[in-house]
């Protein structure tokens, strides 16, 4: 199966699975191309379906109704703090996610300071490009309301490292890390610390006041403690099944991913089953046949910091040698002890007296009044005829 997966930067990878492969195996492909494999649970894959764009579930297969040629879109699922993302690699990708989202608006400064700086510290990272020109300036600065006559108020420095600064810069923006949905006049924020409400009035609701969540068909409903210190609930009605099970699922895995220290056995237990699998379930309960997982979340923040730091700082162990390089060694060995300590460059081949230490050649010999190995001073020396070693 030839899967097409496209880069927030509008690269586009072909990758051929398997007709079976579960979306795990697509992530960690294009992972590994990409030297993301080390912090790959910050990411996922978005693909359209209809006019909604909905995340794979890694552990369920490729769904087959996205036809003969499935594409994808590799988009960072969860964002956590710049100073925790150990590989470059991963920050590239997710400051060039945050360029366009940026660029269309969905991440907003939270101010005329932070705008200032943002803009600044965009205009450095992007100016060291090619295809930096006067009206990509003049497009931030509108975007910002920022003067277009723009003048560095740092030093230049390395591209990774102003990159790293723009992430660090926007991390600190009220709707960072937030999914958003739209659904029939309401705007939903689902981000590291709780569901934030746009419209029709703003409102923010921490994990932390979460009792209960739950989805049936089209209905979404949660159940919470509001600032009031009374138990409500929020009624959501969406446009479809899907869009449902999207909003269930997002909020779940990520109240687990930032909340947890590790991820519930509640959740990653869930699974539904289709028709043809529930008629086989009466017969045997256990059977794998039409399952489908509901939740594909592996890890929390704190395991995919803590096995990234484990894979990239952890000492390699010595693998066992060959043969051939054990022999290898030990020539190298026998011809380093056969060289002179003094040049380091030619045979040893003279004898000094009366030490008879054998340890430089016949052209370094006069320049030493001492023996290096006994401090016996020599007294003279003679030409010594060894075998020659040849590497």
């Amino acid at each position: 199966m030839l899967c097409f997966v496209v880069l927030p930067s509008g690269i586009v990878y072909d990758v051929c699975v398997g007709q079976k492969s579960k979306g795990q195996q697509l992530l960690e492909k294009i992972c590994e191309l990409l030297g993301l494999s080390t912090e790959l649970d910050y990411f996922g894959l978005k693909y359209v379906k209809g006019e909604e764009e909905l995340w794979l579930n890694l552990r369920n297969g490729i769904e087959k109704n996205l036809g003969e040629v499935a594409k994808f879109y590799l988009r960072v699922k969860f964002w956590t703090a710049p100073h925790l993302v150990l590989l470059e690699s991963t920050r590239h990708l997710m400051y060039t996610q945050i360029i366009n989202e940026l660029k269309s608006k969905k991440l907003k400064p939270n101010g005329d300071e932070s705008k200032k700086r943002i803009f600044s510290l965009i205009c450095n990272s992007e100016s060291q490009d090619c295809s930096w020109s006067v009206e990509k300036l003049r497009f931030w600065a509108k975007l910002f309301d920022q003067d277009p006559k723009f003048e560095p108020e740092t030093p230049p420095r390395k591209k990774a490292v102003e990159e790293y600064w723009v992430l660090k810069e926007v991390s600190k923006f009220e709707n960072y890390g937030e999914e958003l949905f739209d659904i029939k006049g309401m705007k939903i924020g689902i981000g590291p610390h709780g569901i934030r409400i746009y419209s029709p009035k703003e409102e923010m609701i921490p994990y932390s006041a979460i009792k209960s969540t739950s989805s049936l068909r089209r209905h979404f409903e949660l159940h919470y403690i509001n600032s009031d210190h009374i138990e409500d609930v929020l009624e959501i009605k969406c446009c479809s099944v899907a869009s449902a099970s999207e909003l269930y699922r997002s909020l779940t895995e990520r109240h687990d991913f930032y909340s947890c220290d590790t991820v519930r056995s509640a959740v990653t237990s869930q699974y539904v089953r289709d028709l043809k699998g529930t008629i086989a379930s009466i017969f045997n309960e256990s059977t794998p046949l039409g399952k489908k997982y509901v939740f594909d979340i592996q890890k929390t923040c704190r395991e995919v910091h803590d096995s990234a730091r484990r894979a990239l700082y952890t000492p390699v162990e010595n693998k066992p040698q060959t043969k051939q390089q054990d022999a290898e060694y030990r020539l190298a060995g026998i011809i380093d002890s056969f060289t002179c300590r003094v040049c380091m460059d030619r045979q040893i081949d003279t004898v000094f007296f009366p030490c008879a230490h054998v340890i430089t050649c016949l052209d370094c010999a006069p320049r030493l009044e001492f023996c290096p190995v006994c401090r016996t001073q020599v007294e003279k020396f003679n030409k010594l005829f060894l075998p020659q070693i040849r590497a």
